[in-house]
């Protein structure tokens, strides 16, 4: 028997669902579709159809998980994660001697490098492999804790903080708020709206006149606090960092030019098994991203555009909306001139 089939019913007693996964030189991916929304019934079900997969995979935000996943050997760093997230009974090392530390979910989401400085993520979305799944460099293993542990698992703290201003250039990047300074609030930037791609055009555009890394965070900082639900100050920074890096590349985005399309390493997580949904993921974001979520016509003339097959085409705006890339607001259908209307989320 596998590891996931022995361990399957130790994490379904803790109301946990887990999934096959394929973990060898080349690759780490689920071993099903639909993973992330795997429930209790259908995990027990793979365990019986996957005996003998040695690794398992748990959907994060479905199971109110936030895994900080520590991307190095260097175990100053977990310390350091520990000292600014807090503590938590549960600690895992990776086949390939990383480290995660599993906390409570509450409503973090998946947080690429949020400090480009730091070989850490904060994954309160997506999946993580968790242990003793076997991969190709070695068995994960709890190293601190036990089973039991999941069931008191602490929040994660320190997601939302904003630190104090920089004494000097050579300080970490710092998100100063303006109390005097007027926000006007941008109606519809709220959660689904495209507020991710919003800010990251917005950064792209202001990269252009900013003349320190800091002030261009001052910049897209003030840009964000105008929607009407802000995103996390993670996320600013985040954004901040990758525009400044196009900025010293020379590759930021101008007025005229070529149009570019953000596609983000939890995009390609959520669809890997699904190319031809990418693909049309990339039109979509090259067509519409600038709408920043405002709706648009979706008609099959882009299958022929596509060397796509109508079916495949179908199919493919069908998985962008089962894993919610895209939202449906008209089937259309009722005749020659009545397409789909979508909207990006």
């Amino acid at each position: 028997m596998g590891a996931f089939a022995e361990w399957q019913p130790e994490y379904a007693a803790r109301g946990i669902s887990t999934f096959p996964v394929v973990v060898d030189d080349k690759l780490k991916k689920p071993a099903v579709k639909g993973y992330l929304k795997i429930g209790l019934p259908t995990s027990s079900q793979l365990a019986l159809k996957f005996p003998a997969h040695e690794a398992l995979g748990i959907a994060c935000r479905r199971n109110k998980l936030t895994i900080l996943d520590v991307d190095t050997t260097d175990e100053r760093e977990l310390a350091d994660g520990l000292t600014k997230h807090g503590p938590t009974p549960f600690i895992v090392r990776s086949g390939s001697g990383h480290f995660q530390a599993w906390y409570r979910n509450g409503g973090e989401g998946r947080r690429i490098r949020p400090d480009p400085e730091r070989p850490v993520d904060i994954l309160g979305d997506g999946y993580v492999v968790a242990p003793p799944s076997i991969g190709a460099r070695g068995r994960y293993a709890i190293i601190q804790g036990s089973m039991d542990d999941l069931d008191r698992l602490p929040a994660m703290i320190g997601t939302r903080f904003f630190p104090q201003p920089a004494t000097s250039s050579k300080d970490k990047p710092n998100i100063v708020n303006q109390p005097d300074k007027p926000i006007h609030r941008v109606s519809g930037m709220r959660d689904g709206d495209g507020r991710n791609n919003s800010l990251f055009t917005r950064a792209m555009r202001q990269a252009r006149l900013a003349t320190t890394k800091e002030e261009l965070i001052q910049m897209v900082h003030h840009a964000n606090m105008q929607f009407a639900e802000p995103l996390p100050n993670e996320e600013v920074l985040s954004v901040s960092g990758s525009a400044w890096k196009y900025k010293q590349a020379g590759r930021l985005m101008v007025t005229g030019g070529e149009a570019t399309a953000v596609i983000f390493q939890s995009d390609i997580d959520h669809l890997w098994d699904r190319p031809n949904a990418v693909s049309l993921l990339i039109r979509l974001r090259l067509a519409h991203g600038h709408r920043n979520g405002g709706e648009f016509a979706l008609s099959s003339a882009y299958a022929e555009s596509m060397d796509m097959s109508i079916p495949t085409f179908r199919a493919a705006r069908d998985d962008l909306a089962d894993r919610f890339f895209i939202k449906i607001v008209h089937p259309g259908g009722k005749g020659k001139n009545d397409p789909p209307i979508v909207k990006l989320l």
